[in-house]
Parts: structure tokens; C-alpha cells; sequence
């Protein structure tokens, strides 16, 4: 029988995998057959087959003769290996590699042009011979036809478990030379004769292996054979045509797209959940950004800086004198500094180098500033020029040149060469240990006694100054060796996460948090405490603050109220304004009160340098709080005053009056000269408890109007007479604390200042019960010759009437609010709103005040309605002003408990409390709405929860790898990840967000109930710690987001692998003329590097992560080569035209799975790689010691380099080894619901797991591991024999 003809495949299409979201979903689902016979029977039926059909079997022995592919190029040059691969040893699909699709490529060209004109002879000289015969073979083929279609088919199946046709073919060459098939079968898997190879009487006898859903395949092949059998009319098919065909040009029943794989796997659920994904993301930044932010109203402070670099601060005092460096700062306040101008070099930009011999004597006090993540050593300038103007300008002479001496401060500054020590721990025990060296050379500077005065002792101990992570540098000094005891004692951190580190990546920062906080724990108990002498105070910017959450700034766990305290910027005295992570040192209002309060604790007469522990801490008090604090007792002064009422012009005031001036009666109130006295006398018989006294002049001796106590001389008994005749009085005045001015020109607190010519508030708030040693409050005005007056209210009120508590939950303020129409019911100075149950600082509330009738002319107001919050867990009071003209509302918000910690609250705080004021000589109430605000409650959430985005998103991948080895492991293709998504987006992601949901649910239940369900897990420190049970959606709602955010990294990873492939491809079919379109052909098609050399590279690469660089960095060079691995994965799938196109899929599929999982660990590995560069920036070769494990990157090395070398997981479908794959992923996903979000470093060392057991999977099957399995079990078998019961 003549050999039948075969199609030319000069008419393959030139398609590459490009469909839409829709087409792609229902393409990729290819469904395996159902094997009935085994590998024998099928050898039978090949044999049976053989003797009655003349099957024509092509040989493959020489790759050069082969044609060239339409597609040209590289695909051409991986599109033939494929064609020419024998089948005669039933290889398991999962088992084809790279290393089979790259044989026998990149020849000579020398050879190859020999074959291309052997090729050409011989296609002449058949083409003739097949004109001359064609008309005897054509009724012979179509009665084969006939009869082959009459004949019953019978499939052949395989006993294989990979669900593809197994493909018989031996070596005998073709009577065909021009065209060389790996295989010659049916679509139902039998081999094709040469009656299968004609176009079929009914298209119905084909069925397509890797789709089912063939019906337009099928109409389409009905409508191309109708057409080219009326062209051909009844002749034979032609060997070429000008018409694209949709079918396999070697197997011509299966249609082209057969075999493909969807794009991206798109649908419209991952499209519609994509898109909500981002825009509940998109209104969370903007939220964060844009809603209840404080006002921006930080002042620049000018300054002349100079910065001296100590250069005797060597190698022989310190081991990284190399990497950091100590500079001491000077500004045009200080003196100058007593060095010999010769030893000093000018470097620029303000920076001396100071030389080593040079002998430098500092006169002032030591103070050290610490910088932060990525911090510069000269962001001191702001605090150090604040403290010497203070110290030269401001403080009186007596306490500058008297005694007790007050010295200046001597800055000292590190400079770390912004290094990114947040990302790294080692990198922050380095700078600890660094600074206690420092420290120990700095007290060496003033041991040859002071020049000014050398009687002053030598300084023991040195302030410290800390921004951001140098607050947790300062705090591990000591639990440093190289510690001295009693060398720090005073601490001042700036904007530092206390709490829990910013971001959870580095193993060894999470151990550093936690050995410091064991260690601060417990120091300051005991005799012998090392932190018994020791003050912290941390400030914390508020939300302007999107670096360091101030929830994390809380030190109220760990220090006692008598050691420190936090506080916000917004509370600090004349400050009154949020600032961001870097204004919090160049805001001229933070700087000058930080200064401040660091000269008045200085006390040179004392080695320590400063006052003792109970004075700092009422200093920093006095600062940096409020004054309205019940910690706070009025201070009445000793000297005391006798004033005889009948020469004095006075005024008493009654009980049930208030005090207000200027009086609306009398215009020329406050213009006259004489002193007057203001009486009024203390209701002891009411239930007036509370004297309340707001001025806008500044209370004191040198002012118009001071306050004093005051009693009748004539009596001793607390009833006073109605009109005494002779007042014994001391003057009160430091119990007047300030507070913004509120006047209808501002809409925010500013300080009184230069670029403020309002002044602020003086009030005062005392209990009756604290004055019971006095009769009578007198305000005292001395006369217009001190100034105008301004205005003054004084009163006596009942705490209880001006005061209301609202005892709403907050699921009851987000359905209905909160509005109180008349607040308070009866006028008063200061009115109070409390609402103890909301203290959960994830919501934001919207306060809206109105007051009618008080801006006329008849009832004129003296100074506008302002408001001050302040919450239950820090020092964090706000002030607003001016709140009834603010159309939008007042922004309501705070900072509370941190997760998987206790909650900690200040004596007597619970909740939130809103405090007013307002001019009560207005009868008219305030009108209030309290309302969640929800759209800018989104940006506080994205704060507090910013690591879960990442663990869940993992979450997400390992679920779909779950998901794609359980499928592939029961005998289905291992589907795209796309497509997975897709499926699970309608099925498992909505159970496992319940899942999420009842977990947080009993996770909010009150600890007691949850730990008696769960007695060996403490809930509050799982998933996303301890929450109201109004936020049990949290959980579930960031799954669905992570969710989107994988489509995303899905569809960029997967066009980025697509477009590199389509680029080197067009590249390689363009420049094949040329070196550079060879080269990347060759690069890409050839097998991987031989085995000595992928050897060596191993070693080497392993050498240098042992001894120079980290293993972060062979991680990413692991990424990056397992991307070329998926581009030419990708290359080999489509050039792929053989059986083995679905085999070459499932590997590309599952190399971009891993693909997705390697790019969602770079973040852990990033980091750390920058911290390395950094330092080799500055000339820092020196090893970090943790981060040189051979065993925490070898996994990830070998796996790359298998798979580089074509390997392929096999299908596991034993129970034991399925039950494995799933056991390891459903591990980690315990984990990261658990505790991902808390110790979210583990995933890089869970998924090291993963790889390792991925590599088991993928040697198991080779002839090493089965001769080494057969050798431990004849070793076995040797030592134990077999057991009695089996013989």
C-alpha cells in the first residue's frame, strides 16, 4: 500500500495563546480519559493494527533535516524536538522536560544548510512521484476509508495514571522525507492508519483528548471539508493551501487551540472581584491620606549647624568605627569649640572632620541623639538649636550663672549612613553596641576637669535622644555586654514603635523586640533594679503618622506611670499640632518644648547630670502634659499678702453669680488704672464643687490679672463673714495651665508666636475640696497700665449638672448617632460629654456643633465655642477650636490598645471624653450629632493591620496550590493559576471567609468565655488579635481583598513572563541573521548548563552566601532565574504540536504557581539585600553573622536548578505521598490564620518546607533514589531478616 499524503505545514496558522477572559476559562478545562485496558493490551492492539492497517511511521533520528516551523525563529527550533520525541516508552507526561524539548538544537550552520538542501531534492522528486500515483491510490484510500469507518472503535487506553493518550510509533522512515511525525494516532488514541490519515466520512468519529466540548470544532471542520471537497472534487487533499487551518497539522483532527492554555484564566468573578478588591483599596489610602488627618501646622526653625566628626573615635575604641561615625553639633549659640583650627578639615555641607590627635574638651552637658530607619545624624539640628537658644536666650540669668548651675548641652550624634535598621536586627544590635562605646568615649571627653568652673564633677551618664527605631536602639543598650551601668538614665524617643516592630519580616527584630521587652519588664522592681533610676518618655506624632502607628508608641505596659509616660504631639503645651514621622524633629513647637524640658532636668552638680528620678518626671510632666491631669496639685506660693478692703476698690461676687469681664453692663469695665479685687466667695453649703476660670491674659505677677487665695483675717471658722474687712491672700498662678485660643479667625490651635498675634487661653480648674484651707478666690486686676483686659469668666458649677455620660455602644452610634439638643441644660464655662464604651480606636466619629443666637449684637460672645477630646490609654488630648463654624464637622478619632497585648488604661480614664467650652453669659445651649464617620474610618484600619494584607495574600496562594496539586495529583491537568482562582473564587474562598469569621467571632467573645472553650490557646494573640465583636467581618473582609490583590500579581507576573517570551521570540525569528537573535535562541533552547558546570556554579554560589553575601541575595538570583525557567516553559508549550502539548503545559503551569509564591517571598528577602548594598556603599565588606545559612536557601537553590533542568513534580497518586502534599499546605495555612500576621517572618522558613518536600516528589521517581531506596531495604532486610509471620 502507498504511503498516504500528508498536508503541508506551510498553512499552520501563526497563532500565538492570546484569548479573552471568557474564552480562556472555558478552554482550559480539559478533562482526562478513562483508561480500560492496560500497557500490554495496548502493545496487542499497536500489533493488530499494524498487520491490518500499513500505519506509515516517520523517522526522528536526524533533528537537522527537520522543516522549518511556520512560526519561525525560536519557536520553530523548539517546535521540532517535540516532533521528533519517540513514544516508545509511554513517558508520563509530567515527566517531559526541558532537556528532551532542547536536544539536538543550535547546530552548525554549516550542517544545517546541507539538510535543508537534502530536504528540498528530496520533497521534489516525492512530490513528482506522488503526482504520478496519485490516481492509483485514490480509490484504493477511499475504499480504506470506507471500510475503516465501518469498523467498530475501539480506544486504547493507558494504565497510567497522567490521563493522556500513550503514543506508539517505532523508527521506520517515512516514504514522506519532507515531513516527520513523533506520533500517529487517532483522537481517541488508536494509531492512525492510512485510511484515518483521509478526511473521514462523518466528523463525528473524532473526539478531541483535552476538550469534550468539541461541537464547534467539529462544525468547523464539517465547513472546511465541505469546502475543500467542492474544490478539490474528489481529488486527493493537496499538499498546501492558501487557507489558514484550524487544525493540528500533524494530527489533523485535533484542532490547534486543543491543547492551549488560557491566558490568564480570567472570568467575570475574578474580574468583578479584582476590581472591588481595588477600590475598597483605593478608598483606604485615600482615606488614610485625606480623612481625619490633623491639621498640618508645624513652623520651620533657621539654624547655622555645624557638625564636627570625631576622628578619635577609631578602630581602637570600637569594632565599626568603619561603618558609623560621632559627630559633636554646634550652632551660633554655643561657644566655640576649643580646638586647634589646624586639626580641623572643612568636608562641605557643614561638616568638619575633627583630628584624632586633636584634644576636644566639651563644657556642657552630654546629651546623644539616635537616628532612625534611614536617618541622618543631622536631624538633631532642630532640638539642639531649640535647647541653646532656650538655654542663652530665654532662662534667667540667675539659674544660668547662679546655683545650682544649669550647663548647656553638648549634642553628640551618631551617623549610621541611613541605614535601614528597621528591616534588619542585626543591623540594630550593631548600632547598639556601636553607642555604648560611644558613650563610653564621650564621658572619657570630660575627665581632665572643666575649664569654666572644676569644681563641677565629671558627667557619669549621658541623655539620650531617639527617633523612630534609635528609641528601640536606646532601649536594647541595656541588654547589651558592653553595657556600663548608670551611663544612661534619661530617654527621650521620638515617633518609636515601643510596641511591635513597623513591619514583622526579620526573624531577628521580632527577638529583639522580645528580649527588650522582658527585659524592661522586669527592671524597674527589685533592690537592685538596673532601670530603678532610669526615665522613657516616648511622644508619638498621631495620625499624621502613616510610618509608625501610635498605637505602638505605648510604653504603659512595660513602665510604670513614676518612670514614663506617652504623649501625643497635639498635647503638648503651645504645641497643639500632629506631625508626621520626620516633622516630629524640625517642628519649631515640638522642638522648643523638647529643648526646654531637657535644660530644665539638667543639674551639673551631680555625676548624673540630671535631677533625681521624682523631679524629671514632674519636669516632663509640666512640659509635655496638659495640666489638666488630676496628678497635677496647685502650687500655692509661700508669700503671702495682707490687702484692707476699705482702701481697696473691690467687688464681691454672689454664690449663685458668675464672673465675667468685661461686664456687657458697663463699657468702661477695665479702663481704669486702680488695682480692684474681684471676691468670691467658696460655696461650701451647695453642690457647687468645681471653680472653672478662662482669660486670655497670662496669669502672674508681671501680668494685669493674677489669681489668689485668700481668707478673712477677722475669723478662723471656713464661713466667711458677708463682709470681711481685712484679706490675708497667696498668689496661685502656677496652677493656670495654657490652652489655644478659639476666636472666630481660626479654624485650628496655633501657639502664640511670631506668626500668631493671638494669645492663647489661660484656664483653670480646681476641685472645692482641694482649696477647703481657703475662704476666697480673688482675682486681682491690677489696672490698664499692665494692658487691656481681654475678657475673664470665673464660676462655680456642680460637676454633676455639666456633665453628661452616654452610655452607647458604637454599633449603636453607627445605625443612629448620638444628638443632644441642649447641652449643657443650664449655661455654664466648661460642660463635659462622656462616652466610657467607645474605646475602640479602629472607628472615627464626625461631631457636628451648632449655637444660634449667640453672634448678635445684643448677646455678643467673648470668645468662640472650642473643644478638647482626650482618650482612655494615652496622653492624647486634642484640641479644636472654633467648632461651630466648622460646616463638615469635627474630626473625632484616637489611638488605643495594640493587638495581641493587654489593655493597659490611665488612672480614672475609661473611654473618651469630650470636653467644652463656651461663653456662658450666652443662655443659648449647643446642639450635638456624634456620628460614625466610615468612609474615614478605612484609613485607620490600613494602619493598625498593614502586615495581614501580605499574610493573606500568601494565604490566598498556598489555597490555590492546594487546590492545583490535589486536582493533579487525582489524574486532571495541573490547571493554570488563573483558572484555579477562578474556581475557587465560587467555591472555597467564601467558606474559608466564614471560616475567618467565625474565628473572629469567638475571638471576641470576653476572654473568659473564649479561654474556657480554648483553654490551651489564648485567642487574644491569633489572627488579628482581640477586637469588639462588631469587627468580626475585619478578617474575612481583608481575605476577599487579598484575594484581588493575587489576581493582580497573577496577571502581572503571567504578562510578564508572556511578553518577555513573545519578545525574545520575535527577537529570535527577526535577528536570525544575526549574533544577537542566535544567542538568545540559543540561550533559550539548548539544554541547561552541563552537570560539572551547574556543579560548580552550586558551589560557588554557596561559598559566597557562607562567606560575603547574604543568602537573601542567592534567593532573589534563585527568582530570577526561575523566570527564565517559565519563559522557555512557555516557549516549549506553544511551539509544542505533539500529544506532548498538554505535558508541556502542566509543567509551565506549575513553574508559575511557584512562580507566584517565590515573588510573594521577596519581601522577606528584599529588605535584608538592601541593608547589604547599603553597606557595601559606605565600604562595609564585614558579614552579618545571621544571615549566612547555607540551609535557609539551599532548598530554594536546588529546586531552581531542577527545575532549570527540566524536571517536573510527578503525579503522587499513592495515598501516602497526596497525603503529605496536602498535610504540609494545610500546616501553613494554619499557621498564617494563627499566627501569620503576628510572626509573618515564618513564611519565607514555611515555605522553605514546601520546597524541600517539592524536591523529595520530584527525585523520588529517578534511578538514584529507587537504587538507594532498594539498597536501604536490602540492608534491612539483611540485618532483620523477614519476619517469621511473612514467611
Amino acid at each position: 500500500m502507498q504511503p498516504t499524503s500528508i498536508p503541508s505545514t506551510d498553512n499552520i496558522p501563526e497563532e500565538h495563546v492570546q484569548v479573552d477572559c471568557e474564552q480562556e476559562s472555558e478552554q482550559e478545562h480539559h478533562h482526562d480519559h478513562d483508561y480500560d485496558h492496560d500497557h500490554r493490551h495496548d502493545q496487542e492492539q499497536h500489533q493488530q493494527k499494524q498487520q491490518h492497517h500499513h500505519i506509515v511511521h516517520f523517522d526522528n533520528t536526524e533533528p537537522s533535516s527537520y522543516p522549518p516551523h511556520p512560526r519561525g525563529g525560536l519557536l520553530g527550533q523548539l517546535h521540532s524536538p517535540f516532533m521528533s520525541k519517540s513514544s516508545d516508552s509511554h513517558q508520563h507526561p509530567s515527566d517531559v522536560s526541558d532537556q528532551d524539548d532542547y536536544s539536538e538544537l543550535g547546530g552548525s550552520s554549516k550542517h544545517k544548510n546541507k539538510s535543508k538542501r537534502q530536504s528540498k531534492q528530496e520533497s521534489v522528486t516525492n512530490a513528482q512521484q506522488q503526482q504520478s500515483s496519485s490516481d492509483q491510490h485514490q480509490h484504493q484510500h477511499h475504499q480504506e476509508a470506507q471500510q475503516h469507518s465501518t469498523q467498530p472503535e475501539r480506544t486504547e487506553r493507558s494504565r497510567h495514571s497522567n490521563g493522556y493518550s500513550t503514543i506508539h510509533s517505532d523508527n521506520k522512515k517515512s516514504s514522506h522525507p519532507t515531513r516527520r511525525l513523533s506520533s500517529s494516532i487517532n483522537t481517541n488514541g488508536s494509531p492512525l492508519s492510512s485510511s484515518s490519515t483521509s478526511i473521514p466520512s462523518s466528523p463525528s468519529q473524532y473526539s478531541l483528548p483535552f476538550n469534550h466540548n468539541n461541537n464547534h470544532h467539529q462544525r468547523a471542520f464539517e465547513k472546511e471539508h465541505a469546502s475543500s471537497s467542492s474544490q478539490n472534487n474528489g481529488n486527493s487533499v493537496p499538499s498546501r493551501s492558501r487557507t489558514r487551518s484550524k487544525y493540528h497539522p500533524d494530527l489533523p483532527n485535533i484542532p490547534l487551540n486543543a491543547c492551549r492554555s488560557a491566558s490568564f484564566g480570567c472570568s467575570y468573578p475574578m474580574i468583578t472581584l479584582f476590581l472591588l478588591s481595588f477600590a475598597v483599596l483605593g478608598c483606604v489610602f485615600h482615606s488614610n491620606f485625606y480623612h481625619q488627618v490633623d491639621a498640618d501646622n508645624c513652623e520651620p526653625i533657621y539654624m547655622q549647624p555645624k557638625y564636627y566628626k570625631l576622628l578619635g573615635f577609631d578602630r581602637e575604641r570600637t569594632a565599626f568605627a568603619g561603618k558609623y561615625g560621632l559627630f559633636l553639633f554646634r550652632d551660633q549659640y554655643d561657644y566655640r569649640l576649643q580646638v586647634d583650627p589646624s586639626l580641623l578639615t572643612d568636608r562641605g555641607n557643614y561638616v568638619w572632620t575633627v583630628d584624632k590627635e586633636a584634644k576636644i574638651q566639651p563644657l556642657g552637658i552630654p546629651a546623644l541623639f539616635i537616628p532612625g530607619n534611614a536617618g541622618s545624624a543631622k536631624q538633631v539640628r532642630a532640638i539642639a538649636k531649640a535647647a541653646s537658644k532656650y538655654y542663652y536666650e530665654t532662662l534667667p540669668d540667675d539659674q544660668r550663672n547662679g546655683k545650682p548651675l544649669s550647663r548647656p548641652i553638648d549634642f553628640f550624634t551618631v551617623d549610621f549612613n541611613e541605614e535601614f535598621s528597621a528591616l534588619h536586627g542585626h543591623s540594630l544590635l550593631e548600632q547598639a553596641q556601636f553607642l555604648n562605646d560611644a558613650i563610653a568615649y564621650i564621658l572619657t571627653l570630660y575627665r581632665d576637669g572643666r575649664q569654666a568652673d572644676p569644681e563641677l564633677p565629671q558627667p557619669t551618664s549621658v541623655m539620650i535622644i531617639g527617633h523612630s527605631m534609635g528609641g528601640i536602639v536606646a532601649r536594647s543598650l541595656f541588654t547589651m555586654d558592653n553595657f556600663k551601668p548608670g551611663s544612661v538614665n534619661t530617654i527621650l524617643t521620638a515617633a518609636t514603635p515601643h510596641m511591635v516592630p513597623p513591619v514583622t519580616l526579620d526573624f531577628e527584630i521580632s527577638n529583639i523586640y522580645d528580649r527588650i521587652e522582658s527585659f524592661w519588664t522586669k527592671g524597674f522592681y527589685g533592690p537592685d533594679a538596673p532601670l530603678q533610676n532610669v526615665s522613657l518618655i516616648s511622644i508619638a506624632g498621631g495620625n499624621r503618622d502613616i510610618i509608625v502607628n501610635g498605637d505602638s508608641g505605648n510604653i504603659h505596659n512595660f513602665v510604670p506611670q513614676s518612670h514614663g509616660f506617652t504623649v501625643f504631639t497635639a498635647t503638648i503645651p503651645h504645641a497643639w499640632v500632629g506631625s508626621d514621622h520626620l516633622s516630629i524633629l524640625w517642628c519649631n513647637q515640638i522642638a522648643v518644648a523638647v529643648g526646654k524640658a531637657l535644660i530644665d532636668v539638667v543639674d551639673a552638680t551631680i555625676p548624673e547630670q540630671v535631677k533625681p528620678l521624682e523631679q524629671r518626671m514632674t519636669i516632663f510632666r509640666n512640659r509635655f502634659l496638659t495640666g489638666l491631669e488630676t496628678h497635677l496639685h496647685p502650687d500655692i506660693s509661700s508669700d503671702e499678702e495682707i490687702y484692707t478692703l476699705s482702701s481697696t476698690a473691690h467687688t464681691f461676687i454672689e454664690k449663685t453669680d458668675r464672673l465675667a469681664l468685661p461686664s456687657k453692663n458697663n463699657g468702661a469695665n477695665g479702663r481704669d488704672d486702680a488695682p480692684h479685687l474681684y471676691i468670691m466667695e467658696l460655696p461650701w453649703e451647695s453642690d457647687k464643687n468645681i471653680f472653672s476660670l478662662l482669660t486670655d491674659h497670662t496669669l502672674g505677677p508681671e501680668s494685669r490679672l493674677d489669681i489668689m487665695l485668700c481668707n478673712d483675717m477677722s475669723t478662723t471658722v471656713r464661713a466667711a463673714s458677708s463682709t470681711p474687712n481685712k484679706l490675708a491672700c497667696q498668689y496661685d498662678t502656677l496652677s493656670a495651665v495654657p490652652i489655644p485660643a478659639s476666636v472666630p479667625q481660626r479654624a485650628v490651635p496655633i501657639r502664640f508666636g511670631d506668626h500668631n498675634p493671638v494669645k492663647e487661653f489661660q484656664f483653670v480648674s480646681k476641685s472645692v475640696e482641694d482649696l477647703d484651707a481657703a475662704q476666697f478666690i480673688v482675682i486681682y486686676d491690677r489696672g490698664q497700665k499692665l494692658g487691656d483686659l481681654g475678657f475673664l469668666v470665673a464660676e462655680f458649677t456642680s460637676e454633676k449638672e455639666s456633665t453628661i455620660t452616654a452610655e452607647t455602644t458604637s454599633l449603636g452610634l453607627l445605625n443612629d448617632g448620638f444628638r443632644v439638643h441642649a447641652f449643657p441644660e443650664r449655661p455654664s464655662l466648661v460642660s463635659t460629654l462622656r462616652l466610657p464604651n467607645i474605646d475602640n480606636s479602629l472607628l472615627t466619629y464626625k461631631l457636628i456643633v451648632d449655637r444660634q443666637g449667640c453672634n448678635g449684637s445684643l448677646a455678643p460672645q467673648r470668645f468662640s465655642p472650642m473643644l478638647r477630646q482626650s482618650s482612655w490609654t494615652m496622653y492624647e488630648d486634642k484640641y479644636s477650636v472654633n467648632i461651630v463654624s466648622q460646616e463638615s464637622g469635627v474630626n473625632i478619632n484616637f489611638h488605643g490598645e495594640v493587638p495581641y497585648y493587654d489593655r493597659i488604661q490611665l488612672p480614672g480614664k475609661k473611654g473618651i471624653e469630650l470636653k467644652f467650652w463656651m461663653d456662658p453669659t450666652c443662655p443659648v445651649p449647643l446642639t450635638i450629632n456624634f456620628q460614625v464617620d466610615k468612609y474615614g474610618s478605612l484609613g485607620k484600619v490600613m494602619i493598625r493591620y498593614r502586615m495581614v494584607v501580605l499574610v493573606f495574600t500568601f494565604l490566598v496562594v498556598v489555597l490555590t496550590l492546594r487546590a492545583q496539586f490535589k486536582t493533579f495529583n487525582q489524574g486532571g491537568p495541573f490547571k493554570p493559576f488563573g483558572l484555579m482562582l477562578t474556581e475557587l473564587i465560587g467555591s472555597t474562598f467564601w467558606k474559608f471567609s466564614v471560616l475567618l469569621a467565625v474565628i473572629a467571632f469567638v475571638q471576641s467573645l470576653p476572654a473568659r468565655t473564649a479561654d474556657s472553650w480554648f483553654p490551651s490557646l489564648r485567642l487574644a494573640n491569633v489572627l488579628l488579635g482581640a477586637n469588639d465583636t462588631f469587627f468580626w467581618f475585619l478578617a474575612p473582609v481583608f481575605f476577599q481583598l487579598s484575594i484581588g490583590i493575587v489576581i493582580l500579581i497573577w496577571m502581572l507576573l503571567n504578562g510578564l513572563v508572556r511578553g518577555i517570551a513573545g519578545l525574545l521570540a520575535f527577537v529570535s525569528k527577526r535577528g536570525g541573521r544575526f549574533v544577537i537573535g542566535k544567542a538568545i535562541g540559543n540561550i533559550l533552547s539548548k539544554r541547561s548548563r552541563g552537570v560539572r558546570r551547574r556543579i560548580i556554579t552550586t558551589i560557588v554560589l554557596f561559598i559566597m552566601v557562607a562567606t560575603f553575601v547574604p543568602y537573601q541575595f542567592a534567593f532573589v538570583v534563585a527568582v530570577l532565574v526561575h523566570i527564565v525557567s517559565c519563559v522557555r516553559s512557555l516557549l516549549v508549550a506553544q511551539a509544542t504540536n505533539s500529544t506532548k502539548c498538554q505535558a508541556a503545559w502542566d509543567r509551565h503551569h506549575y513553574l508559575m504557581s511557584i512562580f507566584v509564591m517565590f515573588f510573594l517571598l521577596l519581601p522577606c528577602t528584599l529588605p535584608v539585600l538592601m541593608v547589604w548594598i547599603r553597606n557595601l556603599s559606605v565600604q562595609w565588606y564585614e558579614p552579618f553573622s545571621s544571615d549566612h545559612r547555607l540551609d535557609y536557601i539551599a532548598p530554594f537553590i536546588f529546586f531552581v536548578e531542577a527545575v532549570t533542568d527540566g524536571a517536573m513534580v510527578p503525579r503522587t497518586p499513592e495515598k501516602g505521598y497526596a497525603a503529605v502534599t496536602v498535610g504540609i499546605l494545610n500546616s501553613i495555612i494554619l499557621f498564617l490564620i494563627l499566627f501569620g500576621v503576628r510572626y509573618s517572618w515564618q513564611i519565607f522558613f514555611m515555605s522553605r518546607i514546601w520546597i524541600v518536600w517539592l524536591l523529595a516528589l520530584q527525585l523520588k521517581d529517578t534511578d538514584l533514589a529507587q537504587r538507594l531506596t532498594k539498597s536501604v531495604e536490602n540492608q534491612g532486610l539483611r540485618y532483620f531478616g523477614p519476619s517469621k509471620k511473612r514467611k
